[in-house]
């Protein structure tokens, strides 16, 4: 017995309706069934392992005198060839094939009126009707591919939705100009809300994956149970337990075009679409969130384009004493230095900043090299009067956070209440249950609800944010932007450093640059050194949403 798909377990020639038609026929010739073989796999494959078990089983039981199938196209749909060899396989073992139809008939020797057989001489008399069987159920498994796969890749390619939704959607029926009906994605109730806070949370910057995952989970982040099936009968048997975020599905998440209403299929030749849905980001955030791994970019015809640079981003060793390589550009290629050491003639090694990409190879003594950059970065020196104003954006900053946390806030205290809804259920399930077994595992169920209780809880009051957390708020920006000398060479890690430089420079310098003091500063220090104290200046052009001097201090005290 055999189906392809899911659906025919419920429809049509279901698993249960050829058991019946095969036990009427064992009936009615009087045959005794000893096993059913159920196979959930295309006919046209020819890698079928329950035909593998149906061989070695006829060879192991050398009494088996036939095998039933309901049809020719259950037993095979790989053509004439295909359904030849197996019948002659099953001929070697002395065993018949008998189908439900009706339609093969058993073989007889043509000479049996002379005494005399020969291989030629046995045949059945329904060879032509088995052969054009065969060759029909093969037409028919390739129509019915041509049909369904084909309307699939033309909706694809349309936008539309031919299978599951993806996390953090459901799929839902519309109905087109043309009056017919198509699938289309809308957001997810509950999902959508985790996968935008994962790019929210990823484009920012400042936040370890690990840290996004455990405040995803906070949230209440869980994975869609699966259904299990059983290998033979196909029929559910359980479902999969639900698991929390890690930072390897983080990356599967954010690198996914759909969330941002793109899709690039390979039945669209990989080319990327708007699909008729309602994106949960936008493509900028995607753009962001990715970091440069996946980059979608929009022409002005319309169309769409998606770059992946993910080499780029393969982890490589550094030299903890030559961090500023990673920073500092050479003033020839615009590249970033080179780092290494050379042995002196006194036998000792001696660090020294370098570059000869194309150009005459120039050198710097370490020592000298890290020097012009410690006194340039001492020479920006907050000034009095700007200090007041930057405790206010400091403050705005934390405002701007705190609001941020009451909306995760609500997200996680719903998610709490979710889980009481659910221990109450089970409290009342516990009441009326009248088995010991049944008892202690509700009374699991129950504890196991309560530790994910305390445990959102605790995270969620370790993330809040308090009001008398401003002043210690304030003394370390004010400390990071008085001594950015310090700031810089305590950097331990490469991330660290550019993290830090990236507030100092809007543009990474050179080494002519820092030596002639003539860098590109970030908004913050260009008013510091460039707006004086002139409040009313300062106020206009610090104020929030006309540019990214808020956001460079978030990063910045993250």
């Amino acid at each position: 017995m055999r189906v392809s798909t899911d659906r025919q377990f419920q429809e049509g020639e279901s698993i249960e309706t050829q058991r019946r038609k095969t036990e009427f026929v064992a009936r009615r010739d009087g045959i005794d069934i000893v096993r059913f073989f159920t196979e959930h796999y295309s006919g046209r494959k020819s890698d079928r392992r329950v035909l593998d078990d149906l061989f070695d089983f006829l060879e192991e039981n050398d009494d088996i005198e036939v095998v039933i199938v309901g049809d020719i196209d259950r037993f095979t749909r790989g053509g004439t060839e295909t359904y030849l060899a197996l019948k002659r396989q099953l001929r070697s073992m002395d065993v018949a094939l008998l189908d439900t139809t009706g339609i093969i008939q058993p073989e007889r020797n043509r000479l049996e009126h002379l005494g005399v057989e020969y291989g030629w001489s046995v045949e059945s008399p329904s060879h032509f009707a088995e052969v054009f069987m065969a060759e029909k159920a093969k037409t028919e498994a390739s129509d019915i591919l041509t049909r369904t796969i084909g309307q699939q890749i033309q909706l694809t390619r349309e936008g539309y939705q031919c299978r599951g939704a993806n996390f953090g959607f459901r799929n839902a029926k519309i109905t087109t100009g043309d009056g017919k009906k198509k699938t289309i994605m809308v957001p997810h109730e509950i999902e959508a809300p985790w996968i935008i806070k994962m790019y929210e949370l990823r484009a920012d910057g400042s936040w370890a994956d690990d840290a996004i995952c455990e405040a995803i989970n906070a949230m209440g982040y869980q994975s869609r149970p699966m259904n299990i099936y059983d290998k033979e009968t196909r029929r559910v048997i359980g479902q999969t337990k639900p698991k929390h975020l890690t930072p390897k599905q983080l990356e599967r998440f954010v690198s996914r075009t759909i969330y941002c209403g793109v899709k690039c299929e390979s039945w669209n030749q990989g080319k990327p679409v708007k699909a008729p849905i309602e994106p949960l980001v936008s493509i900028s955030l995607f753009n962001q969130a990715n970091r440069g791994k996946v980059q979608i970019k929009e022409h002005r015809d319309g169309s769409l384009s998606i770059e992946e640079n993910r080499l780029s981003y393969t982890k490589t060793r550094h030299n903890a004493d030559f961090l500023l390589r990673h920073v500092v550009l050479c003033h020839e290629c615009g590249k970033p230095v080179v780092a290494s050491r050379s042995k002196g003639k006194s036998g000792n090694y001696f660090g020294y900043y370098h570059c000869n990409r194309g150009h005459k190879h120039w050198g710097v003594n370490k020592a000298e090299f890290e020097q012009t950059i410690a006194n340039y970065l001492k020479s920006l020196q907050a000034k009095p009067g700007f200090l007041p104003l930057f405790r206010e954006v400091v403050r705005d900053v934390w405002i701007q956070k705190n609001r941020s946390f009451e909306e995760d806030r609500k997200l996680i205290e719903t998610h709490v209440n979710d889980l009481k809804d659910r221990q109450n259920s089970i409290l009342d399930r516990i009441i009326a249950c009248t088995t010991e077994i049944a008892q202690t595992r509700l009374e699991a169920e129950l504890e196991q609800l309560e530790v994910t209780i305390k445990e959102t809880r605790k995270k969620l009051n370790s993330k809040q944010l308090r009001e008398d957390q401003i002043d210690a708020f304030f003394e370390i920006a004010k400390k990071r932007m008085e001594h950015p000398e310090e700031t810089v060479f305590s950097s331990a890690t490469k991330p660290q450093l550019e993290k830090n430089w990236s507030f100092i420079f809007a543009q990474s310098p050179s080494y002519q640059n820092l030596l002639d003091g003539t860098p590109q500063l970030t908004l913050l220090y260009r008013l510091n050194r460039d707006g004086g104290a002139d409040k009313n200046l300062l106020a206009g052009q610090l104020s929030l949403g006309w540019n990214t001097f808020e956001q460079q201090v978030i990063s910045f005290l993250e």
